[in-house]
């Protein structure tokens, strides 16, 4: 995981988990169950984590860093409830989506409260909260830009345009807890490495969902349902143009016939090339890294090999 050691990486969790407690919705609020409940399985707060430790690196008060990891983890969080609205999704981790356990209105309102808390947080910041602020406005824009595209690309989506599309939804909130501990650290450096570096292994993440949303026998295919942009979809209409039969139902509205093929995904080859992609650009990212500022030298490494660690622990559970 990003920075330390699993004790100071409890002790920080145990902060993060405590703000957030902290505040959380009045009790006579319609969001405080809503928000107890999606507080109950926090994820992996690798945002947090990638906002505090950058914080630590450059030096900035623990409370600042604290309060500005806080923001990138709602804002982030925010952006998966709204999404499992989009996607009707019923699952987040290990349980019930909000828009399935409480409904759509309350799910949309938590989401917006989330991104409320998250500005206020980032305000916090006795010198630079305005600046704070604004990056996290940029980059949830960004973000929902990127979402946005993923929303209308209904058709083939060639490689192109599928990490433009992958870089959108998932680099701005990589990109700005490290940004926001540049700025209130007053690091005045070039940091265009350091996103290069970041959309990269926003690639890596993104091109492993599409596998996992491929691969696993247990459940239908979302992208292939839905016709949403998907690494292994592309790879395999660009290597396999002999299979007609699946640019026809794929450019169709049938859905009776996804399990068939994403059983015929999940045996080709477009798999290997997507791995081979997904190596290709973590290579990339970790020649990137002596090119980030030297203050952020111990950050840069540590996310990459924290992207390659995961997915040595998902192609493990592949195999398995």
């Amino acid at each position: 995981m990003i920075s330390i050691t699993k004790t100071s990486n409890a002790d920080f969790l145990n902060k993060l988990n405590f703000l957030f407690q902290r505040e959380l919705p009045r009790l006579d609020s319609g969001l405080a169950q809503a928000a107890s409940y999606h507080f109950r399985s926090s994820g992996k707060a690798f945002r947090a984590k990638l906002a505090f430790s950058s914080g630590k690196a450059l030096k900035l008060p623990e409370r600042d860093s604290l309060h500005w990891a806080a923001a990138c983890e709602l804002l982030h969080n925010a952006s998966l409830i709204h999404d499992d609205i989009s996607d009707a999704s019923t699952h987040r981790r290990g349980q019930q989506s909000i828009n399935q356990y409480f409904g759509s209105d309350v799910a949309l309102c938590l989401g917006d409260w989330m991104v409320a808390k998250a500005f206020e947080l980032g305000a916090r910041n006795p010198q630079h909260g305005a600046k704070l602020v604004a990056l996290l406005a940029q980059s949830m824009q960004d973000t929902c830009h990127g979402q946005t595209s993923d929303l209308t690309q209904r058709t083939h989506a060639p490689i192109r345009i599928w990490k433009r599309i992958s870089a959108g939804k998932t680099a701005p909130l990589l990109i700005a807890p490290v940004k926001g501990a540049a700025i209130a650290a007053e690091l005045n450096e070039n940091l265009a490495s350091l996103e290069q570096l970041v959309t990269l292994c926003g690639l890596v993440y993104q091109a492993r969902n599409d596998i996992d949303d491929i691969i696993f026998s247990d459940h239908r295919s979302n992208d292939l349902h839905g016709r949403k942009p998907n690494l292994v979809v592309t790879l395999f209409i660009d290597n396999c143009m002999q299979n007609e039969g699946f640019l026809n139902w794929y450019g169709s509205n049938d859905i009776s016939r996804v399990k068939h093929w994403q059983t015929r995904l999940a045996a080709s080859t477009a798999i290997c090339r997507t791995n081979e992609l997904i190596d290709l650009w973590l290579e990339e990212a970790s020649a990137l890294i002596h090119a980030t500022p030297q203050s952020l030298h111990r950050i840069s490494t540590e996310l990459v090999t924290s992207v390659k660690q995961n997915i040595v622990v998902k192609r493990q559970g592949q195999i398995a």
